[in-house]
This record gives structure tokens, C-alpha cells and sequence, in this order.
């Protein structure tokens, strides 16, 4: 960060750091009051790469709140809110094992229940996709399935002839190769299966609003245009919206 930017940093009033260590990546945002200013993206080795930039940051922050989806390295500041299946979530949880949710799936279904307080499905498109459906106020439960680049490296990895294929940018329904096969299998079966899925969901339920978020929710927005997509670093979104709601209740 060069002496611009600090100076123009020191303008703003209220400074918040989210961070957020998934499975691929370490997400970090720098967030005047619901603006976020600036965000960094680093693999999970590089730590020593995002603890200078948030030493950076927190010269100018109040406050800090983070999502972790494994062990937190011992590194990062003590002075961090990381979120547990005991925070004072916004919303119930009832989940016959609430100690095995993932953060992430209640992360996104109480920030979007929180942004508009109604029965909803947040469907999750990252290393596994996930349905999160919250009802009267509730996170009920949903789905589990593998996610885009799982399906890839699973049937590579349990195969001896199909290759580690990544996403097409354009695929058919029919293959007419092994690869082409395995694009259709996986980029046109999965927005179809999603798309069934949610179906199924909403007529058990009833619920109607449905968002989209993830790491892949860009790749399927031609395919489910009839949904809400949320922007990208919603995650980061995520945590400064749960930020607030912790604010507007006292908790610290």
C-alpha cells in the first residue's frame, strides 16, 4: 500500500476487516461501514502474505470478524470475532446435529435472511454445493452434494483412463469424446440437477426466494436465470452484514 493510499484510508470513519479461510482460498475485504474499499484473494499457504496485509488494514480498523472452515493457523490476531456454531447467530438452528454444519451454510443463510427477512433457500456453489433452506425464522437443513471441481477430480481420481478435466467454456449434451462426455456429464448435467433440485425443494417447502452464491454461481447464471444471484465476494458481504446485526444488538 503506497502513501496514497494510506492517507486516503485515514479519511474514513469506520473500518472493518472480514477474512474469510475456506478450503481454496483466504478471502480478505477492508470495509467502510457496507463499502467495500479493497479485497485480497491468497491460497491457503501463503498466511504470512495475508497476515501483512491485515496488519496493514488494522492500522486503520476498529474491528475484525472472520469464518474459518478448518483450523485456525495460531498466527492470526486473537483480536479477530471468528464466527462458531455458538455465535448468536440471527437465526434459529434446527438441525438434528448442529455441531457438524458447516460455518459457511449458516454464514450465507442468516446474511441473506438478515438482508430480506423471509423464508428462504441459499444455495451455495462451492467446493461442495449446498441447499440451505431457512424457514419461519430457522435454518432447517437441505442438501449436500459434490461441487463442480470435485466431480472433475473425483472421477479422475477413481478411474485409471478419465483424465482431471476442468470446466468447458461451451459443452454439449452429447459427447463425442471422452472429454467432451465428461464436460457434458458434469457442466451441463450439474446446472440441470441444481435446477431439479431446488424444484424439489421449493414444492416441498413452499418457499419461493432462492439466492445463489459461491465460487461457481458466475458459471451457472446463464443456466438459472430465473433465480437471484448474489455478487461476487459475497462471503465477505456476508460476514460485514452479520457484523452489523451484531452491532445493532450489543454483542460484542
Amino acid at each position: 500500500m503506497n502513501c496514497k493510499e494510506k492517507k486516503d484510508l485515514t479519511t474514513f470513519v469506520v473500518m472493518l476487516i472480514t477474512v474469510d479461510i475456506g478450503n481454496t482460498l483466504i478471502k480478505m475485504g477492508l470495509f467502510e461501514g457496507s463499502r467495500l474499499v479493497k479485497h485480497e484473494t491468497f491460497n491457503p499457504q501463503a498466511v504470512e502474505k495475508a497476515l501483512d496485509v491485515y496488519s496493514d488494514w488494522s492500522n486503520y480498523s476498529t474491528r475484525s470478524i472472520g469464518i474459518a472452515s478448518g483450523a485456525i493457523d495460531a498466527n492470526w490476531p486473537k483480536s479477530i470475532k471468528w464466527l462458531t456454531i455458538d455465535s448468536p447467530w440471527p437465526i434459529k438452528i434446527s438441525y438434528k446435529t448442529p455441531e457438524s454444519i458447516g460455518l459457511d451454510r449458516l454464514l450465507f443463510a442468516s446474511a441473506h435472511w438478515l438482508e430480506h427477512r423471509q423464508d428462504l433457500i441459499t444455495v451455495v456453489a462451492g467446493s461442495c454445493i449446498t441447499y440451505n433452506i431457512v424457514k419461519n425464522d430457522a435454518f432447517i437443513g437441505g442438501a449436500i452434494s459434490p461441487g463442480w471441481a470435485m466431480r472433475y477430480k473425483a472421477m479422475h481420481a477413481f478411474t485409471e483412463a478419465l483424465p482431471h478435466l476442468v470446466k468447458a467454456s461451451e459443452t454439449h449434451v452429447v459427447g463425442a469424446s471422452t472429454e467432451e462426455s465428461m464436460w457434458s456429464g458434469v457442466d451441463t448435467a450439474l446446472p440441470l440437477e441444481m435446477s431439479a433440485m431446488i424444484h424439489a425443494m421449493q414444492k416441498e417447502t413452499g418457499i419461493k426466494l432462492v439466492i445463489i452464491c459461491g465460487g461457481d454461481a458466475k458459471a451457472l447464471s446463464n443456466h438459472l436465470k430465473s433465480y437471484i444471484f448474489a455478487p461476487s465476494n459475497n462471503e465477505l458481504y456476508a460476514l460485514q452484514r452479520i457484523d452489523e446485526y451484531f452491532k445493532s444488538q450489543s454483542i460484542k
